[in-house]
């Protein structure tokens, strides 16, 4: 099991979720959680955290992630286990954009 945290953590098409946890096992998502204390075996990663279906674009819409969310939206925490996890970095947050430098790596 492996732990990834970021500043950020992106859902297309919702928004963006502050300093939270993303839990995989054997390259699947299991668990999402707040990041409120150090926690063993968590790596924290410089960009932001994306959180993709197989049928999103490689480069997700990135409109909606200035959108602040308080909680995990319900219909993204039924479809955990079929979405992969991506670091965008490095990542523009004043435009909450990614910028030319940008590159995609898969987390597993």
């Amino acid at each position: 099991m492996k732990r990834y945290a970021s500043h950020f953590l992106f859902f297309p098409g919702y928004g963006c979720l502050n300093r939270h946890v993303v839990e995989m096992c054997e390259g699947h998502v299991v668990r999402i959680f707040p990041l409120t204390e150090e926690i063993e075996n968590t790596e924290w990663l410089p960009g932001i955290i994306a959180l993709l279906s197989d049928k999103d674009p490689d480069l997700p819409d990135f409109d909606k992630c200035g959108n602040k969310l308080t909680t995990v939206p319900a219909d993204i925490t039924e479809k955990l286990p079929s979405l992969t996890a991506f670091l965008f970095s490095p990542f523009d947050f004043t435009t909450m954009r990614p910028c030319a430098e940008t590159q995609r790596k898969p987390l597993r």
